[in-house]
């Protein structure tokens, strides 16, 4: 039985990435306003999001959704798996950035693409005063920017410190941070814990492909709760890193409660 359901919805999803593939080729060469096309291929890809939620059984709970719809935010969640990408697709207005790692990767990285994601070169210095002003423009485009400040997954025993750079762009155009915490509840109705943790959250030197083949026999239902916490005007604080490690301490304090 747990063959069967892993076929069909593994058929399933590989049919829901073929038409994603297809549809965003289509938009993308299509549409000549570059601020149209994002527009649409975010709808696009939150509603091949939608349709996955459902397929993998995944609940989200949103707590707190406190975030004016005319302004725009950096959202700076926590990262525990590539889910947090279906959990935070909650929003016409948001777009992630991720590396240029990730874009290289193969299919996953043209989904991030084709799903309205920006990206950046973490490790060029030299870089980074052109990129902040790539994503400054899309913030006053009207988008939110979902960064993910620990710069990589962990394995949920903790929230890994934040990385302050790209915490300056608040700085500069005087955008709202908007501290988000993920909780990964339940797996397969069952409590969270160290046990069946590793089937949700991929970490350290877990192979993408095994994980998700991992993913696809074994779960049959995920809940996650998502918490908002109060936005956060940069000019209260004095500095980038007083900043981040404020933003850390609010995260770390709901994540463990």
């Amino acid at each position: 039985m747990k063959y069967i359901r892993f076929l069909y919805r593994a058929g399933i999803f590989l049919v829901l990435t073929f038409l994603f593939f297809l549809s965003s080729t289509f938009i993308y060469f299509f549409t000549v306003d570059k601020r149209k096309r994002l527009h649409k291929l975010i709808k696009n890809s939150n509603f091949y999001r939608d349709l996955a939620l459902k397929l993998f059984n995944i609940k989200v709970y949103i707590n707190n959704f406190n975030l004016n719809p005319e302004e725009s935010y950096i959202i700076t969640p926590n990262h525990l798996s590539y889910l947090d990408i279906l959990i935070l697709k909650n929003s016409d207005k948001n777009l992630f950035v991720s590396t240029y790692e990730v874009k290289n990767t193969f299919l996953f990285g043209k989904i991030a693409e084709y799903g309205g994601s920006v990206f950046i070169d973490r490790q060029s210095k030299n870089g980074i005063k052109r990129e902040i002003e790539m994503l400054k423009e899309v913030l006053e485009k009207g988008f939110n920017l979902v960064i993910f400040l620990e710069g990589t997954t962990s394995n949920g025993e903790t929230v890994l410190p934040f990385k302050s750079s790209f915490v300056e762009l608040a700085f500069q155009i005087g955008v709202k941070i908007a501290p988000t915490c993920i909780k990964y509840k339940a797996v397969n109705r069952e409590k969270l814990n160290e046990k069946n943790r590793d089937l949700i959250y991929y970490y350290g030197d877990m192979k993408l492909f095994n994980h998700v083949f991992n993913f696809l026999l074994n779960v049959k239902s995920v809940e996650v709760e998502v918490v908002f916490l109060k936005p956060i005007n940069p000019k209260d604080f004095k500095d980038r890193k007083e900043l981040s490690k404020y933003l850390h301490s609010e995260i770390l304090r709901c994540y463990t409660n």
